[in-house]
């Protein structure tokens, strides 16, 4: 019988991933991804006051509606690309995005 290593043992030995099933793969992979998504709000949400405003830094995160609007991309495609953008903000099913990091990204874009 094999025994399936948790996340705490795959950071504290990573060669342990060479033996990870790979029907364990998607389900660990999920473990990451909700670990980085509460990580990342209690990063950035220190100071949340409720309304989508964040006190501490004057940061905001804003709804798939308002992302799409500022990027100029249609919520359809923020939904299925959401993960290649590092200014997603994941809570649970909820879907965020930080306009700092929205600002930044564009910043970039046109210092192309």
């Amino acid at each position: 019988m094999n025994v399936v290593p948790k996340l705490a043992d795959l950071i504290a030995d990573p060669a342990k991933a060479a033996n990870l099933p790979p029907e364990a793969v998607p389900s660990m992979l999920g473990e990451l991804e909700r670990l980085r998504a509460i990580l990342w709000v209690r990063l950035t949400a220190g100071n949340h006051d409720g309304q989508g405003q964040l006190a501490s830094n004057g940061d905001r995160l804003l709804d798939v509606e308002e992302a799409a609007r500022k990027l100029g991309k249609s919520k359809d495609y923020l939904y299925r690309h959401s993960r290649d953008y590092l200014f997603t903000v994941r809570d649970g099913r909820s879907l965020r995005f930080s306009e700092q990091g929205i600002e930044k990204f564009i910043r970039q874009r046109m210092a192309r």
